[in-house]
């Protein structure tokens, strides 16, 4: 394994074993020096021309090695492992790339973060990135099966850069710096892209993993999660709101995706998907004065009923969402409560009930409850998100407290202050008992 794979032969071979090994992943034990061996693997592909004329194989040795290495890849997408690889144009750096997406920095521990960083993966996996993009941003008219693949690639490199920006200021000042901030105009671009695809491409059914839709949401839900990574603040700091921010597009494809993209997609995406793009918001005027400004402007996007509808501004728009969701809330909690009261659902009392025991009732009571409860809550956090974003927006600032009250009820704060202590109380007893749990 120390050697160092010269030949495709050796190459192919190491690389098979590696990718082998990452499918096991009870067994497959991540070292500096396999990390180190792996990376060199996504440098070393050579043609298949190269390797006959370089590397002194015949034709008949070149084909035997590489129909070994493709029974044994098949053998191991049969048990449902390695869906992604493609079979028909197997390379000691696909192989390689394989290995690298298929580990996750959780699991390596906070050595994998730096050691990926220090030995060149981050930028191979930004190049990855870039690349990928760019053939999806120059080609997309149709999305063909090529293209949903560059883009399943995307949303995979994206998965590590996640993990390994997860709390690593190291590595995502590297991200935010590397080449002059190239990869964060490839991945505005891809969010836009994401953005404007999804309503022509929409998807209810949760269980859909494979339609174009589905792919294009899940590479946008990746690509916000690493946005939220850049942006979060160090010492009271965010050098990445500052650069990501001020990309044309950022805020309005936000406030779009937050308002009207929810029509496109599963009832169950539709928490995390606002839950994210809020705390991007957040995470970008907390301290951020241009972009403060830049979300005051800012007009909220189009409604879908009416191309005749009367223009207004994102944060009139915010507010309607925040008593929307608000009155969600409300109404979910009524409906727990009245469970706990031992009242009926108005579709139960409408239908036929079968006499059931004790232990079944309170089963099912307490089925209804968590469902009942745990929508409650989404409605809250998303509200309360809203609060917490125009909170940050008016701070220190009466002329803009002025401006939002206008289209406060009552043109004061009443409701979302006390929306906020219903967050902050239910904060402050889920630590509690998370801090009771581990003693």
């Amino acid at each position: 394994m120390h050697v160092r794979a010269h030949g495709i032969s050796l190459g192919l071979c190491t690389a098979t074993v590696m990718f082998v090994l990452s499918q096991d992943r009870l067994n497959m034990d991540l070292d500096r020096d396999c990390l180190e061996l792996m990376l060199g693997l996504l440098e070393s592909d050579v043609s298949y021309q190269q390797a006959l004329d370089v590397c002194g194989l015949s034709s008949t040795q070149l084909e035997k090695n590489k129909r070994k290495v493709r029974e044994l890849c098949a053998e191991i997408q049969s048990r449902g492992h390695a869906v992604h690889l493609n079979l028909e144009s197997i390379t000691v750096g696909q192989l390689a790339m394989e290995t690298l997406l298929s580990l996750t920095s959780k699991r390596a521990g906070e050595w994998f973060k730096e050691e990926l960083r220090e030995l060149g993966g981050l930028e191979h996996i930004m190049k990855t990135v870039h690349e990928c993009c760019r053939q999806v941003s120059d080609y997309v008219v149709t999305w063909t099966d090529t293209l949903l693949d560059k883009l399943k690639k995307v949303d995979r490199c994206l998965r590590v850069l996640e993990n390994v920006t997860h709390n690593n200021e190291e590595n995502q000042t590297y991200i935010l710096k590397y080449n002059d901030g190239a990869i964060l105009d490839t991945l505005v671009n891809l969010y836009k892209l994401c953005d404007g695809e999804i309503p022509l491409y929409p998807v209810t059914d949760i269980s859909d993993k494979t339609s174009t839709g589905t792919i294009i949401r899940e590479a946008l839900l990746v690509t916000l999660k690493v946005f939220i990574n850049l942006t979060h603040h160090f010492n009271n700091q965010s050098f990445g709101s500052e650069l990501i921010g001020c990309r044309p597009g950022v805020i309005e494809t936000s406030l779009h995706l937050l308002l009207q993209v929810p029509n496109y997609i599963p009832e169950q995406k539709k928490f995390e998907l606002g839950m994210l793009v809020l705390m991007l918001l957040i995470n970008l005027i907390q301290d951020q004065e241009r972009n403060k400004k830049l979300l005051m402007d800012a007009k909220a996007p189009s409604k879908l009923e009416s191309i005749y509808s009367r223009e207004e501004s994102a944060i009139e728009a915010l507010i309607a969402q925040f008593y929307n969701w608000e009155g969600c809330a409300k109404l979910a909690e009524k409906k727990t409560n009245a469970i706990l009261d031992g009242e009926k659902d108005a579709e139960e009392e409408s239908s036929s009930c079968t006499a059931k025991s004790t232990e079944e009732f309170i089963e099912d009571t307490v089925a209804k409850l968590l469902q009942k409860a745990g929508t409650h809550m989404e409605y809250t956090f998303l509200a309360s998100y809203i609060g917490m974003l125009v909170g940050f927006l008016i701070m220190e600032n009466p002329e803009r407290q002025s401006f939002v009250r206008q289209f406060l009820r009552g043109s004061n704060f009443s409701d979302m202050v006390e929306l906020l202590k219903k967050f902050f109380n239910f904060m402050n007893l889920t630590a509690s008992c998370l801090r009771y749990q581990s003693h």
